[in-house]
């Protein structure tokens, strides 16, 4: 067992008549020490690998050893142990040594010069290493992080400085225009379980002890150099902005798209009556105007038809200044973002053109918190996306990189997805068309209907632990939670009438499984879900069991079904994604 702290010499010391031939072990690594300036947001990493050769008492006892420490010029009199009971090599981390430092009264945020050594038996030990070390006061770290700071992943987090005579958090930094909120991301394996935010997110650029509360709305700024407090015991923060960003101010102004590859068909187009003479023009959705998100501007033309091969630009409208902002540009194929955008858009001299003629959304964004750089995404249209991923602390956390839990979309229904999935009380998820934050689909404050919830964009919370059909109508704009209802279908039970209550699996949320106990006859096994607002035909909701995998159907054609025996139990779990029939 290792434990870290100060520990007095006891039974296993050796007496001190220790032969003269004994030999004392040798510190094999680390060969040397170092400066080190220890901080608590990286307390989970390897401080230091040592490794030592064994002492040779020349008795028969039992040897232990000891990782002992001491100012450099002291002579380890004290018995200060950052480890014992350890065992070569031992590993320990930033944080474990760092404790043993302010056990041993080697005082916080200031610079010690020490030296380290391996003990056996509190007799014979290693030569010592010196080094010198800055330990830290040992405070649950907090961050601030949002899209002012950059984005809401895991390396967003700007980690604030404690003060311990004051017992807050600081830090000065610089935010673009945006929201960010308060979170200590290492205390729960969870990274938002503890998080503080505002009720009504609002911009705030300066206040002083403003009122938190535990998971409320994200915190708005419009941009610049701040510095931050946060008082977590009462739950208050303070924010100064030292200086305001200067951005060009994109709102209101009018672009439009023109060319011969902007389509007479669409019904809003007309000859291009700017001095370009251009084919034709159609100004973006909203009068042409953008929407704003953190002085990022985005103008979107949505369900546009492009013709085949031929050339089109954006620009502001008509191609000069607007006069909000004195601003004028035209942009083409060297804007467009490829990774993103369909591999239909192609570069036609300079200009952006389609190979296939169709209907597309075109999105052009300018950031003016980066030197006003755009950047065009352009997209088949369909008036539905073509897939949804669930995402969140309720289906194993938020960050993309770990997570890729796709909606199953349902078979001639391209408005519908859904999904069994096994929730925790109060975690929480949202759904997304991309494996990104763009369009995300939530619920709106309203409380929900018999576990119908009106769509909108606040995060989806679990009202209780268990099993639950998911399913997402964007069409009727709602989202349920059903207590998971699964039916089986066909000639294994007696017909093939849907939903019927003598065929439905029992759910048994401890052990997380559904199962039928017994197969009512020989057969071929179908299975369906079932839920209010999933308004399709059962084969439309179909999944099945293929060689231990719960598969789903999705939009695929007759999966190949298994057969069963009568009086054989089928066993589901959509945890693991696994089936049995046994």
């Amino acid at each position: 067992m290792v434990s870290a702290g100060l520990l007095a010499a006891c039974e296993n010391d050796i007496d001190p008549k220790i032969p003269e031939d004994a030999v004392s072990p040798k510190l094999t690594a680390p060969t040397d020490g170092g400066t080190f300036v220890f901080q608590k947001t990286d307390e989970a990493l390897e401080f230091k690998t040592f490794e030592w050769t064994k002492a040779d008492f020349k008795l028969n006892t039992v040897v232990t050893y000891n990782l002992e420490v001491d100012e450099a010029k002291g002579n380890f009199s004290n018995r200060k142990i950052i480890s014992s009971n350890i065992s070569s090599p031992f590993k320990i981390t930033i944080g474990d040594f760092n404790k043993g430092l302010l056990a041993a009264g080697f005082e916080d945020g200031k610079t010690h010069n020490i030296k380290v050594r391996v003990v056996a038996s509190n007799a014979l030990a290693t030569k010592a290493i010196e080094m010198t070390v800055t330990p830290y006061f040992d405070a649950e770290p907090w961050s601030v992080i949002g899209s002012a700071v950059g984005g809401w992943d895991l390396v967003n987090d700007k980690y604030m400085a404690y003060n311990k005579e004051k017992e807050t958090y600081s830090i000065t930094l610089d935010m673009k225009p945006g929201e960010f909120k308060f979170r200590a991301p290492k205390k729960d394996k969870d990274p938002w379980k503890h998080n503080y935010g505002i009720d009504g997110g609002k911009i705030i650029d300066n206040g002083k002890d403003i009122s938190l509360k535990s998971g409320a709305d994200n915190i708005g700024v419009s941009g610049g150099n701040y510095t931050v407090t946060l008082d977590v015991a009462n739950q208050k923060f303070s924010i100064t902005q030292n200086s305001a960003a200067e951005f060009t101010i994109w709102t209101n102004v009018v672009l439009d798209a023109v060319g011969d590859g902007v389509s007479a068909d669409n019904a809003n187009a007309t000859a291009d009556p700017s001095s370009w003479k251009w084919g034709n023009v159609m100004v973006a959705d909203n009068d042409g105007k953008p929407s704003a998100s953190a002085a990022v501007y985005t103008w979107k033309w949505t369900a546009i038809t492009l013709e085949a091969d031929k050339g089109f630009k954006l620009r502001t409208l008509n191609g000069v200044a607007s006069p909000l902002n004195g601003m004028t540009f035209d942009v083409g194929f060297d804007k467009i973002d490829v990774a993103a955008s369909s591999s239909k858009v192609v570069d036609k001299g300079g200009n952006i053109s389609v190979s296939e003629k169709g209907k597309y959304t075109i999105e052009l964004s300018i950031d003016a918190t980066n030197g006003d750089a755009k950047k065009i995404v352009i997209t088949e249209y369909f008036e539905y996306p073509p897939a949804l991923y669930v995402i969140g602390s309720a289906v194993g956390g938020w960050g993309w990189g770990t997570n890729d839990l796709p909606m199953i979309p349902v078979h001639s229904h391209p408005e519908l997805f859904w999904r069994v999935l096994y929730l925790d009380k109060d975690s929480e998820f949202k759904f997304f068309p991309l494996q990104n934050w763009d369009n995300g689909v939530g619920v709106t404050k309203d409380a929900p209907v018999e576990g119908v919830y009106t769509v909108g964009t606040e995060n989806i919370k679990v009202p209780e632990s268990g099993y639950y059909t998911v399913v997402v109508n964007l069409k009727d704009k709602t989202i349920e939670l059903a207590e998971a209802a699964i039916y089986g279908m066909g000639d294994v039970f007696g017909g093939w009438d849907a939903a019927k209550p003598a065929n439905k699996f029992t759910v048994d949320n401890a052990a997380k499984t559904i199962s039928f106990a017994s197969a009512p006859a020989n057969g071929k096994l179908r299975m369906h879900a079932a839920a209010k607002t999933l308004k399709c035909d059962w084969w439309q909701a179909e999944f099945n069991i293929i060689s231990g995998d719960i598969a789903y159907r999705g939009t695929g054609g007759d999966q190949d079904a298994p057969s069963v025996v009568a009086g054989q139990k089928i066993t589901l779990n959509f945890n693991t994604m696994k089936g049995t029939i046994n």
